[in-house]
């Protein structure tokens, strides 16, 4: 039996991010052949004991050893860096897609690029080389969104990997053959279709070179100054970094993504995610409600805090659907931004207040299964979310349609994704791309369209029930979950890992 290896994971504490982390450390855990260390925030520390715990109980006979956990907050200069980013309201986040977000996410990608500032960047920095020294591991897995930590792994020349919860396409879409990122692809965040009609090539250009020129930014320029003092000459990590010669893990297939060349370096392992606790098990009451009809579920993402006027609009868009399909109920896991709340309750008790009352139309602020797990009870027709990377993982693995209400950064590009594919339906192309924006004042603008939605709606489940396109769509998805779920995701991603730890060796796993 080779020696034990040590693997040393930095990751964000936001679940959609280290939900990869989190399955392919559970899977490692089993594996019970790594010592297994993950550098984030302190919010990640009670599901890794969690998880942990979790192996240890499903292994009673063999003792696993724990993750241990290492606090990202340790570094100089963490009070510093948090005070700076204590402000940004979730809320406002959202921003359209093409021309009229185009400064917006310029600006964003100037936020992602400089968040540390130069001196938080190079403390974050030093102390994670410190740890990685005091370990030593045999592998360093990045996280693409900690960008400091990929200085780190170049600076001391460290074996490392890359895992994303992401497509890794923004990355290699730049190296397709023919320029073809000028005409073929669509730029990141305009939504625009694949392949890009010919009328969008003037905007795609234009969003293309805006988000680009966020690298020349004085803020980003502080910050490579900073770093070219330390001897640190690579372009920055982006929102999909990619790298030749770095093996990047991600949970992406070439079925369910635009078509593309994938390099060697580029694992493409399926939807990677944690096993979910049956339905029956987590919560019994919701279950028995799923089994009295067909349900739509929407769920707009942790981070989706809705203004009134979203909700009003999200709810004209459910009422159309109930109007037409009396057949149908609706699971919403709705939040609400807190200034705008009680009008919010009233809109849904104008529109939706009758169906609120029977029972057929579900409110949550919380759901206590995993998503994956609702998606997968049988009961799920449409799947509706915002397009952020872990939803449309979960329902395409699942083998669900999906609506997408896109709100930000790369939730537009899935959008494309669905529709290029052929299992869901875009529903706030248009409400998106002739919002009003106060450029001024910045607040999110309304960018859902209730009647549009309704129409999404109606072509996603069908306007009558046995609809043939609806039908159509719903085989598609049902293919392209099975070729997901075939996949391997977690276990394909940890025999990477454990692969590239003991490269050179043999394994119990790879003899």
């Amino acid at each position: 039996m080779p020696e034990r290896k040590t693997v040393l994971f930095f990751t964000n504490s936001d679940f959609g991010q280290a939900n990869v982390v989190l399955s392919t450390a559970y899977e490692l855990l089993r594996q019970n052949e790594l010592d297994i260390h993950i550098a984030s925030w302190a919010p990640l520390q009670s599901r890794l004991e969690t998880l942990s715990q979790k192996v240890q109980d499903e292994n009673p006979s063999q003792a696993i050893a724990p993750i241990t956990f290492h606090n990202l907050a340790s570094f100089p200069g963490f009070l510093e860096f948090a005070k700076k980013n204590a402000s940004r309201r979730k809320a406002d986040v959202p921003h359209p897609p093409g021309r009229l977000g185009a400064e917006r996410i310029a600006m964003l990608t100037v936020r992602f690029l400089s968040a540390w500032g130069p001196e938080a960047h190079l403390a974050l920095l030093g102390w994670a080389a410190n740890l990685t020294k005091q370990l030593d591991p045999a592998l360093v897995v990045v996280d693409p969104h900690l960008v400091p930590i990929h200085d780190m792994a170049r600076s001391l020349k460290r074996k490392y990997a890359v895992l994303s919860p992401c497509t890794l396409a923004e990355g290699l879409i730049t190296e397709q053959p023919w320029l073809a990122a000028y005409w073929k692809y669509p730029a990141f965040s305009t939504g625009f279709r694949y392949p890009l009609p010919w009328s969008n090539l003037i905007e795609n250009y234009y969003c293309k070179s805006t988000i680009q020129n966020a690298a020349y930014d004085p803020q980003v320029t502080a910050v490579n100054e900073a770093r070219r003092a330390q001897g640190l000459s690579e372009p920055l990590g982006s929102f999909t970094p990619w790298v030749k010669d770095v093996p990047h893990i991600c949970p992406s297939l070439p079925e369910i993504d635009l078509p593309l060349r994938f390099p060697s370096n580029v694992y493409n392992c399926g939807p990677i995610m944690l096993p979910s606790p049956d339905i029956t098990e987590s919560d019994p009451d919701l279950l028995a409600w799923l089994q009295k009809r067909p349900t739509v579920l929407m769920a707009l993402g942790t981070h989706f805090e809705a203004y009134a006027a979203t909700v009003r609009e999200q709810a004209i868009g459910l009422r159309v659907l109930l109007d037409a399909r009396s057949d149908i109920q609706v699971l919403w896991k709705l939040k609400t931004e807190e200034t705008s709340e009680d009008d919010g309750k009233e809109s849904l008790k104008t529109i939706l207040g009758k169906e609120i009352e029977s029972g057929r139309v579900r409110i949550e602020s919380w759901l206590k299964p995993d998503p994956a797990a609702i998606l997968r009870s049988g009961h799920i027709i449409c799947a509706v979310h915002h397009g952020g990377a872990n939803s449309y993982f979960e329902a395409t693995w699942a083998g669900i349609p999906h609506i997408i209400l896109a709100m930000w950064y790369d939730t537009f590009d899935y959008a494309t994704r669905i529709e290029y594919l052929g299992v869901g339906i875009y529903g706030n192309r248009d409400a998106g791309r002739n919002c009003v924006v106060n450029k001024e004042n910045y607040q999110a603008p309304l960018m859902v369209g209730g009647r549009e939605f309704g129409e999404a709606l109606l072509k996603v489940v069908g306007r009558v029930k046995g609809d043939p396109k609806a039908d159509a769509m719903r085989r598609k998805a049902a293919q392209l979950g099975e070729v997901c779920r075939k996949s391997g995701g977690r276990i394909e991603a940890a025999k990477i890992i454990t692969e590239l730890c003991f490269e050179g060796q043999s394994t119990s796993k790879m003899s």
